[in-house]
C-alpha cells in the first residue's frame, strides 16, 4: 500500500470515502435480494394457491385480424398470450371465442368469415396447450360477459 505521505493531497478525499464504502479491502459484500413467497414455496416444494398468483380473468380479450382477413398475424400474439396464461392459471374457466366479421359484403360471406377466424384461435389456442373441451364457439350475435368461470375472447376484424 502507498503511504498517505505519498499520495497527492486531492486522493486523500477519495480514499477517505473509499474506505468509508467498503471499497478499500477485497472483501467485497452484497445485498441478497428478497425472495418472493411463490420462490420461497417453490424451494420448499409447498404448494402454492394459484388465487394468490394468478389475477382475475382478463375478460373480453380482443384479437384482431386485418380488414377482410382470416388469418392471425403478429398483432394478435399478446392477445392470444394473454388469454393462453389466464386459461392455465385457471384450470376451472372455460373459453368463449366469439367470431365476427367486418361487417361489410353478403351475410353468408360475413357469416363464413367470422367462422373461419374463430377456428384460427381456436386452433392456436390448443396449439398452445387449452384443451379442447375447455373451449366453446359462438359465430357472431352478442358476446356475454365474462365472468370468474370464462374467459371470452373475440375474434374479430376492423369494422371500417
Amino acid at each position: 500500500m502507498i503511504a498517505p505521505r505519498q499520495l497527492p493531497i486531492r486522493l486523500l478525499p477519495l480514499l477517505a470515502l473509499a474506505a468509508a464504502s467498503g471499497l478499500g479491502g477485497c472483501v467485497t459484500h452484497s445485498a441478497q435480494p428478497m425472495l418472493s413467497r411463490a420462490v420461497v414455496d417453490a424451494r420448499a416444494h409447498r404448494d402454492v394457491d394459484k388465487a394468490a398468483t394468478c389475477g382475475p380473468l382478463s375478460s373480453p380479450v380482443s384479437v384482431g385480424f386485418a380488414f377482410g382477413e382470416n388469418q392471425l398475424n403478429d398483432l394478435a400474439a399478446p392477445a392470444l398470450n394473454e388469454a393462453s396464461a389466464d386459461l392455465a392459471c385457471h384450470p376451472e374457466a372455460v373459453a368463449l371465442v366469439v367470431g365476427f366479421a367486418d361487417g361489410h359484403g353478403a351475410e353468408a360471406e360475413q357469416h363464413q368469415l367470422a367462422q373461419v377466424r374463430l377456428d384460427a384461435v381456436v386452433k392456436d389456442l390448443q396449439r398452445r396447450g387449452v384443451a379442447a373441451a375447455r373451449i366453446q364457439t359462438q359465430v357472431e350475435g352478442k358476446a356475454p360477459a365474462g365472468d370468474a368461470r370464462r374467459l371470452v375472447i373475440l375474434a374479430e376484424g376492423r369494422r371500417w
